[in-house]
């Protein structure tokens, strides 16, 4: 992902998709204006509870 964002060098528009499951969130960056996905990273979301 970081690769493809240096080769893109322009200005790009980011943002965040949770699953619906919560077990995963996509970081997606599009082109400046919104009309071709320049890169994206799947991770995975891990909840960690707290000892009673």
């Amino acid at each position: 992902m970081v690769q493809l964002l240096r080769e893109h060098g322009r200005l790009v528009r980011g943002g965040l998709i949770d699953s619906a499951d919560q077990k995963w969130t996509f970081l997606i960056y599009f082109t400046e204006y919104g009309s071709a996905l320049v890169a994206c990273a799947r991770f995975e979301r891990r909840v960690e509870r707290s000892p009673l």
